[in-house]
């Protein structure tokens, strides 16, 4: 059944009940069990999942489900005081590298004998996505929304590459292509930028985003050993300092371009065609269809594409990198102190949100973001809302998953810091990613050799 088709069956049966049509849900004949939902569906998206908490709830009469919708300052903070709390919420919404610490100090459970007793059919799942819920050999979590299509889409503005004399129907496909357009189109000095062809934010998830589009790996297979300190790295970093400083005229800038800005709430450079380029998550076709419906429809105005990649390198190709930074593998966690009737109710709930279909598929098809349950996306109503679904489904084939550790954020912060000193001329790009290689390697050892002395 279409998604559409049953929203429209929802919103009747609704007006039926409300004109005594039809009768009230069942009632429950036991005890209510009261399960807390800390999560960050805000904005728009808090009223999609009050929806689909009523649908749960409409199958599951004992369970009441409280929609605890967080904000997004302090969020890393709010989240570790709920998790080691005496009384935490039911169920809670976590990042991959936040449900790995979590697991090993032992505030969450795995879920392996849930989905055994409700015989859960993970297979529904691309392998990508449910593969970076497990934590030492266990399962912990349901993904959604996708883990992928997070790095590898950019949208571009067609009217700008028209005016500069660029195919619109051939965006660039290549670094070097990239570069040629974005340099024709901006405009800027070095005390500001005007209009932003494209930008190479000095951040470590942007870093390892490009390098996957120049072959370059960030981490081995068993997430030992780091690899982005290589010749592919280094050709990475390289180019991304040279495109911020030469066409861009430095990082302050880019900075300073999107300065109180949020795409989110339709206050962006994008909206006002002063950006060529920009690099997106699936979550922003949503947004932009809200914020701007009438350029969201006008495809002669705008594209979307595939990160581009270093064309200088015979091996290199467009690719994302799946599951690296925070806002990738979300998933619904369950802490370790509730009773198992509470735990039993939250598993119910992350399966619903995981693979029901008026779960997280309507839930996501609602936002035009992409689910990872395979069978969600073929859904044809997306190429209603989004006509580019076609380049979407491409770059989720084209994710490559990424092995980290609960130290992600530290070494994350530390790689950060180098490729910042390498934007502002204070290192070489050489200088900043042996160092960062060094200090971070250093931490991943200390990690693995803890973990491995207490599993022994």
């Amino acid at each position: 059944m279409k998604v559409t088709a049953i929203v429209r069956i929802a919103i009747a049966l609704v007006i039926l009940f409300y004109l005594g049509l039809l009768p009230a849900a069942a009632q429950c004949d036991g005890d209510v069990i009261e399960l807390e939902f800390m999560n960050w569906w805000g904005a728009a998206r808090e009223a999609q999942m009050d929806t689909l908490i009523g649908h749960y709830q409409a199958e599951n009469h004992c369970i009441k489900e409280i929609n605890q919708v967080q904000p997004w300052d302090t969020r890393a903070e709010l989240l570790s005081t709920a998790a080691a709390s005496s009384y935490p919420p039911g169920i809670i919404m976590s990042t991959r590298p936040e449900t790995y610490q979590f697991a090993i100090n032992g505030l969450i459970i795995p879920i392996d004998s849930f989905v055994e007793a409700h015989s859960t059919d993970l297979s529904v799942f691309y392998d990508g996505e449910i593969g970076l819920q497990y934590w030492n050999g266990e399962l912990y979590g349901l993904p959604m929304p996708t883990a992928g299509g997070l790095t590898g889409l950019m949208i571009y503005n067609k009217n700008l590459l028209r005016d500069h004399g660029f195919d619109p129907e051939d965006p660039p496909e290549t670094w070097q292509e990239l570069e040629e357009i974005a340099a024709a189109i901006t405009v800027a000095d070095p005390m500001g930028i005007d209009v932003l062809g494209a930008a190479a934010f000095g951040s470590d998830s942007e870093f390892v985003a490009w390098l996957y589009t120049n072959n370059g790996k960030y981490v081995s297979d068993d997430g030992r050993t780091l690899l982005f300190n290589s010749p592919e790295g280094l050709e990475t970093l390289e180019w991304m300092v040279n495109l911020t400083n030469n066409i861009n005229h430095g990082t302050e800038n880019v900075t300073d371009f999107f300065q109180d800005t949020a795409f989110a709430q339709g206050d962006h450079p994008w909206y006002e065609d002063q950006q060529a380029f920009l690099h997106i998550n699936t979550a922003f076709f949503g947004h932009f269809n809200v914020n701007d419906p009438e350029a969201y429809a006008d495809t002669e105005s705008w594209g979307t594409m595939l990160r581009p990649y270093n064309g200088d390198n015979a091996d290199a190709h467009s690719a994302g990198s799946t599951g690296y930074n925070y806002s990738g593998a979300w998933a619904f966690t369950i802490p370790a102190v509730h009773p198992p009737e509470k735990q039993e109710a939250a598993f119910k709930f992350a399966e619903f949100i995981g693979v029901h279909e008026l779960g997280g598929c309507a839930f996501l098809f609602a936002q035009s973001r992409p689910s990872p349950v395979q069978a969600c996306n073929e859904n044809p109503e997306y190429y209603n809302v989004n006509p580019y679904w076609s380049v979407v489904l491409e770059a989720l084939a084209l994710d490559t998953p990424v092995q980290i550790t609960p130290v992600q954020g530290q070494m994350a912060e530390i790689l950060s810091n180098n490729i910042e000193e390498a934007y502002f001329g204070v290192k070489s790009p050489a200088d900043a990613l042996n160092d960062a290689h060094t200090e971070m390697q250093a931490l991943l050892d200390e990690f693995w050799a803890e973990f491995d002395a207490d599993n022994m």
